[in-house]
């Protein structure tokens, strides 16, 4: 740490706790707020991994996450399956903490948490927590501001106590802690748990990587659909996905299986109805994918999870000049020619096949990326700096409208 110098302000400690590790396959809001944030040279940010929040499943997946938990705590090792570049200013702080968050093993737990994260309460400067999970065990009261970055409805996931998850919200609405939604159902949530002022950040994606893919001149196959995201069975329809493919369209799907929990799928049924599962790819590897792609889609299913959701892929697929057609997320605007919402597998079908019948041309290409221009990490990474306190706010007549 200590980036800064004497002729320097005086730097700001920011804790984040994430409700993922850093290594996790795919980037987050909480990874792009990280990398956003350590961008202002007077920051330094601990990331705080995943307190566990999510009860483990007898799963190899879990299995494999708590000893790779266990071999960093006790023999120092790190994760190098998915090793995602740490900004300068950026330490990593992987949680020691028991699975359980009431009780014995809470006032247990608040003990270690504070050890763990002795360094950020007592190192000289200004303190700004920045918490994606409600439960903190109180370091909101060593931070001179506090926020709470709710990005999904995390009680209504399976497997983690609803409970746990609103009491919390209530204790930090009552310390004045201030809150930010990412969808307007979640904003309406944070208000009703008494939060007051809440900013709504819908999600946004990193479009200058994608634009690197160079979507405008790409050659598109104008029978192909993508689906780039986590595939969990509470949130994707895959008997849609398996529908659409024995329509006749080549639908590709990239991402992890199951990461972080939410029903583990058989891929081998999508692969006999005809969906081509390419796995986990990197950032830029997707781009180019989309960009042989005609359509992109957000085939989830209606729940009182996905009711909370706002897709960052939605402007991830338009930065790829893809138009997009979704199902079952609220939170999903239609843009006339671009985003098109249905409200059944028929219209989902046909809404895919009609944006088929022939790649994009460059103009759409074009108008797709500049609607995805205006939500992008980098506008998203000012905001943020400038309500974390680390860039100074416009002047009233420029001010943008953080809410927006």
């Amino acid at each position: 740490m200590g980036r800064g110098n004497g002729d320097a302000p005086m730097t700001t400690q920011v804790l984040m706790i994430g409700t993922a590790d850093w290594n996790q396959p795919i980037a987050t809001n909480q990874h792009y707020v990280a990398r956003e944030l350590s961008r202002d040279r007077s920051a330094e940010l601990v990331f705080l991994e995943s307190l566990g929040l999510r009860q483990p499943e007898i799963s190899r997946r879990d299995l494999r996450r708590l000893l790779v938990r266990a071999k960093r705590l006790i023999l120092g090792r790190r994760d190098t399956t998915h090793t995602r570049p740490k900004p300068a200013g950026v330490t990593v702080v992987s949680s020691a903490v028991l699975p359980k968050h009431v009780g014995v093993a809470a006032s247990f737990n608040r003990r270690l948490l504070r050890r763990q994260v002795r360094r950020w309460i007592e190192l000289p400067g200004r303190k700004v927590l920045w918490t994606y999970s409600p439960v903190t065990y109180g370091l909101e009261e060593e931070a001179d501001d506090a926020f709470y970055h709710c990005v999904d409805l995390l009680g209504k996931f399976p497997g983690i106590d609803e409970e746990l998850i609103e009491s919390n919200e209530r204790r930090l609405a009552r310390k004045g802690v201030r809150a930010i939604g990412s969808s307007p159902v979640v904003v309406s949530h944070l208000e009703s748990m008494g939060f007051t002022g809440v900013l709504l950040w819908t999600n946004v994606a990193d479009t200058e990587t994608i634009a690197a893919a160079d979507p405008v001149s790409a050659t598109r196959n104008p029978r192909r659909a993508i689906f780039a995201g986590n595939l969990t069975a509470n949130k994707v329809d895959l008997a849609l996905l398996q529908r659409l493919a024995r329509s006749g369209i080549d639908v590709r799907v990239a991402g992890p299986v199951a990461e972080g929990g939410g029903g583990d799928v058989d891929v081998d049924d999508l692969l006999a109805a005809g969906v081509t599962h390419l796995g986990m790819l990197s950032l830029p590897e997707l781009a180019t994918e989309m960009a042989s792609a005609s359509v992109g889609l957000i085939p989830y299913l209606s729940n009182e999870y996905t009711r909370g959701v706002s897709p960052l892929k939605t402007y991830e697929y338009l930065a790829a000049g893809l138009p997009v057609v979704s199902i079952g997320v609220p939170s999903v605007t239609p843009i006339a020619g671009h985003v098109t919402v249905v409200a059944s597998h028929d219209e989902f079908i046909e809404a895919v096949s009609s944006f088929g019948r022939a790649a994009p041309g460059a103009d759409l290409v074009t108008a797709r990326a500049a609607i995805a221009r205006d939500h992008s990490w980098s506008g998203r990474g000012v905001e943020a700096r400038i309500v974390a306190g680390l860039s100074p706010r416009p002047e009233p007549a420029t001010q943008r409208d953080l809410s927006s």
